[in-house]
């Protein structure tokens, strides 16, 4: 029921994909639907930067008021409504941009992954890509189309990776992409490709901006 609610946005996306291929060719289409899209989501990605930056900033101060009061509950209450009434409402400023964003993605994802759109066969799917059909799924066809996208999304990912701060473990997150678009059709590894590459590099952008900023 609920993707349902999708159908109709899935089926527009759909039609403007299918105009940009007539004119770029349907893998390149599939990229500069992608681009236009993250192009208009840019103003939340720099919104959503602001707020992972006030947090960062921010928890240090959390942790000492966290600290100095873990053995009195009920001052520890206080104080975190205090806190959070006050600078700490900056910790979220990244979370709305965030939730806007997914059901964008769900709609791109699903136009690049779904055999029908409107009940009818997803043609977007039908056409190649070095040879391959863009339905082609790698884990039971194997093709070097796929194999070279692949290997570009190991390269983004292994850029990500060491751009990353925290745990090692995360560093491992970038590359199960990679896995994930084996067992898709090549329309949606290409989509991931491209939405993954621009993730990286705006991120790698702002950040460096909001750090000369700051």
């Amino acid at each position: 029921m609920l993707s349902a609610l999708f159908d109709p946005f899935v089926d527009a996306a759909y039609h403007l994909v299918s105009f940009l291929a007539a004119l770029t060719g349907t893998a390149g289409a599939i990229v500069v639907f992608v681009m236009i899209v993250r192009l208009c989501l840019h103003p939340l990605a720099r919104i959503q930067v602001r707020g992972e930056r006030a947090r960062a900033e921010i928890m240090p101060k959390l942790k000492e008021i966290q600290d100095r009061h873990k053995g009195n509950p009920d001052r520890l209450n206080q104080e975190l409504a205090a806190f959070y009434g006050g600078e700490g409402k900056g910790m979220f400023a990244g979370c709305l941009p965030m939730l806007i964003q997914l059901p964008i993605f769900s709609v791109m994802y699903r136009l690049f992954l779904s055999p029908t759109v409107g009940g009818h066969p997803n043609l977007l799917l039908t056409h190649t890509l070095l040879g391959t059909p863009l339905s082609t799924v790698f884990i039971t066809s194997p093709s070097i189309a796929a194999v070279g996208l692949f290997a570009l999304m190991a390269g983004v990912a292994t850029w990500s990776a060491m751009r990353m701060t925290g745990p090692k473990l995360l560093r491992v997150l970038p590359y199960a992409t990679v896995v994930f678009a084996m067992f898709v059709p090549l329309a949606a590894g290409l989509y991931l490709l491209t939405t993954t590459a621009w993730t990286a590099f705006e991120r790698a952008l702002l950040t460096r901006r909001e750090k000369v900023a700051g």
